[in-house]
């Protein structure tokens, strides 16, 4: 069975930009077993900024979505964006004030990693990194959208994590 991560619009574009941070963050989800994702909301900013040639991260995006596939970055369908419960779930999370300053796209791209089933969400939202995780899973939980708990990281803190790591011996 495979394990997910979803990556937010900010980290792909720091990973076209060929920022340290992101390119280890991507090594790290190869050495632990994820296979990583973008969900719909990721893919719709991405698109948008690619017909925005005045934009400063236009040539990123245009960048990204050439290489995705390249990268291993997978675009799985989602049936909750389908019949429009992501958003619907994300209104509620914001309602109940869970992620504080969080914007409704930010909320959106962790509900639609929920419905993924990624057990982890990588992201440069100070928001999500800042949200107490035991009330957040919870109310995902009870939305009925996370059979696990999503782990959200910053890529530092990934790429941090990936520089402590010892290799592994394995006893003949």
């Amino acid at each position: 069975m495979s394990r997910f991560a979803a990556l937010d619009t900010r980290f792909i574009l720091a990973l076209a930009a060929g920022e340290p941070d992101a390119e280890a963050t991507i090594d790290y989800l190869s050495k632990t077993g994820f296979v990583p994702i973008i969900t719909e909301s990721v893919y719709e900013e991405l698109g948008g900024l690619v017909h925005s040639p005045d934009n400063p991260a236009h040539e990123n995006a245009k960048h990204a979505c050439q290489w995705l596939v390249t990268w291993g970055i997978l675009d799985p369908p989602n049936s909750q964006i389908d019949i429009g419960t992501s958003g619907i779930n994300a209104d509620k999370l914001l309602e109940q004030g869970l992620i504080p300053g969080c914007t409704k796209v930010e909320a959106e791209m962790l509900v639609e990693a929920s419905c993924q089933n990624c057990e982890l969400f990588v992201t440069f939202s100070t928001p999500l990194l800042r949200a107490e995780a035991t009330p957040l899973n919870l109310a995902l939980l009870e939305m009925g959208l996370s059979k696990v708990t999503v782990t959200i990281a910053s890529p530092d803190a990934i790429a941090a994590r990936l520089g402590r790591m010892q290799p592994v011996t394995r006893a003949h």
